[in-house]
């Protein structure tokens, strides 16, 4: 039914029930007499800066509301999330996301999916009805409202994202699927060939954790000028499409009162903060997935694949993918038992699983940590390992700061390469089960009164005697080193003998380029050398030089040496495989492109961070990417690339057909909180966001974070009902705004 009509029948019902009811019960009380409506149950909140504080008298009641707030500032990415997360790209994008939708299918999400919620515990039901309801209450009323696909949200659909984005977006990249190998794949199950070429799942490995990421830092003890603990959540996220973050703060009669960021198509923020306690995660590389060569070999038994000195027979089943201007098209997948058949390498099909994706209970994980109250509770939470993928960093009024390699880490028999395909035929490659919460590295109140991770090692959290022995665990567990924004949280934390808040808030939005001290001196080497055998070209590069000799490192929107700097790392260490050595040669020659790009683009090689490394909020396209202009407006910001070091993190390569560099990522949702030990004293919190809560360009509140962010400001973020009310500029039930 077109939404304009459903809305109209919704009303019309409306009023014939109203006009019933009051027939029938002319003696009742008037309380009996109304229709009442969820939304009634349930009042947003909106600051100055837009966020919305949700309050409804039950918990399923708030997810009522979050689904609505999430509809009114951002629509179109909430319906695109769903339209991803349930393997429907083609119905939008066509022939080139067939693909994609078939890796959906192949892995059962919607099947799961559908089966978990079906299966949830009645507080998770509520939640996922309550928020289903919210959206679906939008869309009713806002005939306006111009809809892609989706007409109707159903429950499940946010547990399918979640798979989507964490499993097939993140574990099953890991693999190094290429896009060939899945299409080999796909043509060879299918047995007929994809025409278009195909939108591509990134590769990820542990190098690329030096560039993206997340931090985070905890505190207590003597280390802070406070009782209890100080938390800093800082994750470096997309600022567009699928992985954005929404701020958003939760409260209930039910007594449930949280705040952070979750992402559109969520119905609860996963990472924030409570009244006792809080953390963050920074996403770690464990090895939570795996891939196995299949073996097909009787040709009589197509589906046969060996395992050991006999066969077994894969599973294999039909379906349909529905394609934009092309309608609907069947397709086979298939599986063993070790998981879904997605890519075909060298002749030889790979199947791939994750840890725990055939299982529930990454959303009950997530909503009974932040229901959690003490550390005694958080540790019953967490115990189940549903929630994968990210380290935990945790904070709480006792005193407590925590780190723990959170996931669960299938256990496997050592001797082989768990970082390449196994083979699939030997028994020996079989999970066997999963390690305990006990079992993983972890730290809990060390001798330093500190923590830090940046998606490095768990080896070094503490920097101290506390830290986790890497001999103790197996040697398939874990798969990081150390990055430069790890170097620079070990500076930050060092440097203090004791954190105040006001320090521990400047601190956090640091700028410091401390990659800069590596490669300062092979810059100076090699224009050392390049003076002895050629003083012309050295001469044309002596200002230069003289300038990023004096340089501190620390960015600034003033300062001219980040803008030279990053130009030449990135243009130099971009241009081979990773590990590389290059000679002096080389290392002048990408500083003099660097300096000449500056020069052709600007007239000058003395260009201002500021000027060339900007935020916006373009429009999209339709697979949701931002169209960036450089005559369009836009923010000066000087937060710095991940492999560079800082806190205030911006993603932002160079384009081409664009001079300015503009943010697709970084801090993303930044938080500081001190918890006080005393149950007297009032949590004290302040957090900012990438760009703003609205996505709408007409709203004051689309880009009024990031001019805060690049000031180095953060606004208050209110925790507890009576400073929410008192500082709303707007209270509303959802469909009365």
């Amino acid at each position: 039914m077109p939404t304009r009509l459903k809305f109209v029948f919704v009303l019309i019902i409306s009023v014939f029930l109203m006009s019933c009811g009051s027939e029938q019960t002319s003696d009742a009380p008037a309380e009996n007499m109304e229709i009442s409506h969820q939304s009634q149950n349930i009042t947003i909140y909106r600051d100055e800066w837009g966020v919305p504080h949700i309050h409804g008298k039950t918990d399923g009641d708030a997810a009522f509301g979050m689904g609505y707030a999430q509809a009114e500032d951002n629509f179109g990415q909430l319906e695109l999330g769903f339209i991803m997360g349930t393997g429907r790209l083609s119905e939008i994008l066509g022939e080139d996301a067939v693909l994609a939708d078939w890796v959906v299918h192949s892995f059962e999400n919607n099947e799961l999916s559908k089966r978990d919620y079906d299966n949830a515990a009645p507080e998770i039901k509520a939640l996922l009805d309550g928020y289903a309801a919210g959206i679906n209450y939008y869309m009713e009323t806002h005939p306006e409202l111009e809809t892609r696909l989706l007409n109707h949200i159903e429950p499940w659909y946010s547990l399918a994202l979640i798979r989507r984005w964490y499993y097939l977006g993140g574990f099953l990249s890991r693999l190094r699927f290429t896009t060939e190998e899945r299409t080999a794949a796909f043509e060879a199950i299918n047995g007929t060939a994809l025409q278009m070429a195909q939108v591509d799942y990134p590769e990820i490995d542990p190098e690329d954790r030096k560039e993206f990421g997340s931090n985070a830092w905890a505190a207590n003890g003597s280390k802070i000028d406070a009782t209890g603990s100080f938390l800093f959540i800082n994750p470096h996220l997309p600022a567009f499409g699928i992985g954005q973050t929404y701020e958003a703060h939760m409260l209930s009669d039910e007594g449930w009162n949280f705040t952070g960021y979750a992402r559109f198509g969520y119905p609860l923020p996963y990472i924030g903060f409570a009244e006792n306690l809080g953390w963050m995660s920074t996403d770690n590389y464990s090895n939570q997935e795996d891939s196995w060569i299949e073996h097909f070999d009787d040709p009589e038994n197509p589906l046969n694949y060996t395992y050991g000195d006999a066969t077994r027979e894969a599973v294999e089943w039909e379906g349909v993918i529905i394609v934009k201007d092309a309608g609907p098209r069947k397709v086979k997948f298939r599986k063993t038992h070790h998981g879904a058949v997605v890519a075909m390498r060298e002749g030889k099909y790979l199947s791939g699983m994750f840890a725990t994706f055939d299982q529930p209970g990454w959303l009950d994980q997530w909503y009974n940590m932040q229901r959690s109250s003490n550390v005694e509770e958080f540790t019953k939470a967490i115990e189940p390992q549903r929630m994968n993928f990210g380290n935990i960093i945790y904070a709480d009024r006792g005193g407590n700061i925590w780190y723990i390699y959170n996931g669960s880490v299938p256990i496997r028999n050592e001797g082989f390469d768990w970082n390449t395909a196994v083979d699939g035929s030997n028994p020996d490659t079989d999970w066997k089960g999963y390690h305990s919460l006990t079992d993983l590295p972890q730290v809990k109140n060390p001798v330093s009164y500190m923590i830090q991770n940046t998606n490095t090692t768990p080896f070094g959290v503490s920097m101290s005697e506390s830290d986790a022995k890497e001999e103790n665990y197996p040697t398939y567990m874990v798969r990081e080193g150390d990055n430069a924004r790890s170097r620079n949280a070990r500076r930050i934390l060092n440097k203090h003998e004791k954190f105040d808040f006001a320090t521990w808030e400047f601190e956090s939005l640091d700028t410091t380029m401390v990659e800069w001290n590596v490669s300062k001196p092979i810059i100076n080497d090699a224009y050392a050398s390049t003076s002895s055998s050629n003083s012309e070209r050295a001469a044309k590069l002596a200002p230069v030089i003289e300038l990023l000799n004096a340089w501190d490192g620390v960015a600034t929107l003033e300062s001219v040496e980040p803008t030279i700097y990053v130009d030449w790392f990135e243009g130099m260490y971009r241009s081979k495989e990773r590990g590389a050595e290059f000679s002096d040669e080389e290392v002048i020659d990408f500083l003099e492109r660097a300096v000449d790009r500056l020069v052709e683009d600007y007239g000058s090689w003395q260009v201002a961070w500021g000027e060339m490394n900007r935020a916006q909020r373009p429009p999209l396209d339709d697979a949701g990417n931002p169209i960036f202009d450089d005559d369009a407006e836009s923010i000066a910001t000087p937060g710095v690339p991940g492999w560079s070091g800082g806190s205030q993190i911006t993603f932002n390569g160079r384009r081409d057909g664009l001079k300015k560099r503009y943010k697709t990522g970084g801090n993303s949702y930044t938080a500081i909180v001190a918890f006080p030990t005393d149950d007297n004293e009032r949590t004290r919190s302040k957090s900012i966001h990438v760009f703003g809560a609205s996505a709408d360009p007409s709203s004051p509140n689309n880009m009024d974070q990031a001019a805060m962010l690049a000031q180095k400001q953060y606004k208050p973020a209110w925790l507890y009902l009576d400073d929410v009310k008192a500082n709303a500029v707007r209270s509303y039930h959802p469909g009365e705004e």
